[in-house]
């Protein structure tokens, strides 16, 4: 089996690409994810089925082929990754924030990401305080499965897949095109905006002028996504990128595309150089260092933690320099309040620094009880067919669209 193992240096380079290419589609605002969580803009859901559907059979054929990875699909505890899931979902619509995008955001001078980074590492205390108690072995050790993906089960620490029974390396090829068809049909399908027609996809394949509507919309997603940013000019990179539907030549058009495949195939080349693609761990390794090193979650984190640390700082500083050179959207830490933020609840900054810290927490504390987040989870774990990645998925989406209809009045 061919196996290569990086140096985790190597993770500034891959979360600077990460980071770069994921503010380029404007994760790092808060508004987009408040707005994903209100169903209004989709956005993060065609990024993350087209990562799906470009990468996972590209994993899977060199895995068939012989090529070894550090494979890392989460255990399914039913009990545990749900209920995480579901408070990972309402975390993320009171604060638009996951872990990673909290890195991007304060690589885009946004001062909320700051309170939101706090809110993190209390989420992650809490839950490192939690798992020792009888409570939280419930939690996790109550109909656990194990680590489970479609076709096949992962032994802890292993570089193979143990299939189900008649099955092969290559059936599991076979299995990841039919569940890459799937992704990439909702990819297609699935409006961008709520009421709308086109996909990100679709709208880039087929070509021809938007309705008037979306293209209203669209100017309005790029409104927000620049404002209290820097400056740019009409023929600037800047304005390409954050109105590339108006620009005539689909180079742009179909860049900003691919970012979901860009950055689904870099986390198939992590996985390739034995790491695990994860942006929560960082926060439990943290605060296990600053408050509870001596507590049994933090001893675990401690001896199972790869490069995330340094895939965290290369996402911030991909992210600050896309803002920067290429998007302009840095901040520079100005007060910049999510629209949907502060129609609901004014422009006080207090408020929202409260919403940013305790959305944030509560999102932490569901990801670590999951074991695992939007990166982990939604991204990685959907790639490798994991059964707890898609379950986690489904309670996250479930949470986030029943806390934006209550806190943002159903909008």
């Amino acid at each position: 089996m061919i196996t290569f193992v990086a140096p985790l240096w190597v993770g500034l380079i891959i979360g600077f690409i990460i980071g770069a290419a994921a503010e380029a589609w404007g994760i790092g605002n808060p508004e987009t994810l408040i707005r994903l969580a209100k169903w209004e803009d989709r956005l993060f859901v065609d990024c993350i089925l087209l990562g799906v559907a470009v990468s996972t059979p590209v994993m899977y054929a060199l895995y068939a082929a012989g090529v070894g990875f550090h494979w890392s699909p989460k255990p399914l505890y039913l009990i545990g990754v749900g209920l995480g899931g579901f408070l990972f979902g309402i975390g993320l619509a009171i604060a638009g924030y996951f872990p990673g995008s909290t890195w991007m955001a304060l690589g885009e001078g946004r001062r909320d990401a700051i309170y939101a980074i706090l809110g993190g590492l209390v989420g992650a205390a809490a839950w490192t305080a939690l798992f020792q108690t009888s409570v939280g072995q419930w939690l996790v050790n109550t109909l656990n499965f194990g680590s489970l993906v479609i076709g096949a089960f992962h032994p802890a620490g292993k570089e193979y897949l143990v299939t189900w029974d008649g099955l092969t390396p290559v059936d599991l090829f076979l299995i990841s095109l039919v569940y890459a068809a799937v992704f990439f049909v909702i990819a297609y399908y699935l409006p961008r905006y709520k009421g709308g027609v086109h996909s990100c996809l679709r709208g880039t394949i087929k070509g021809g002028k938007l309705p008037e509507t979306e293209i209203a919309r669209r100017l309005d997603t790029a409104r927000y996504l620049t404002y209290g940013g820097l400056p740019y000019g009409d023929n600037s990179i800047a304005k390409k990128l954050n109105e590339y539907w108006a620009v005539e030549s689909n180079v742009t058009r179909w860049y900003m595309v691919s970012v979901g495949a860009i950055v689904g195939l870099t986390v198939v080349a992590e996985m390739f150089m034995h790491q695990i693609f994860g942006e929560s761990t960082t926060y439990s390794w943290m605060a296990g260092w600053l408050f509870l090193p001596d507590f049994k979650y933090s001893q675990i984190v401690f001896k199972g933690i790869g490069w995330e640390p340094f895939s965290d700082i290369g996402t911030l500083l991909g992210s600050f320099f896309a803002a920067v050179f290429l998007t302009r959207r840095f901040t520079a830490f100005r007060k910049v309040i999510p629209p949907s933020w502060e129609k609901r609840f004014g422009d006080n900054e207090a408020i929202r620094a409260l919403g940013s810290f305790g959305g944030t927490a509560l999102m932490m504390f569901g990801a670590r009880m999951a074991g695992g987040c939007a990166s982990g989870h939604i991204l990685s774990g959907a790639l490798q067919m994991s059964l707890s990645g898609l379950e986690f998925g489904v309670m996250v989406m479930i949470g986030m669209i029943i806390t934006a209809k209550v806190v943002y009045g159903g909008e």
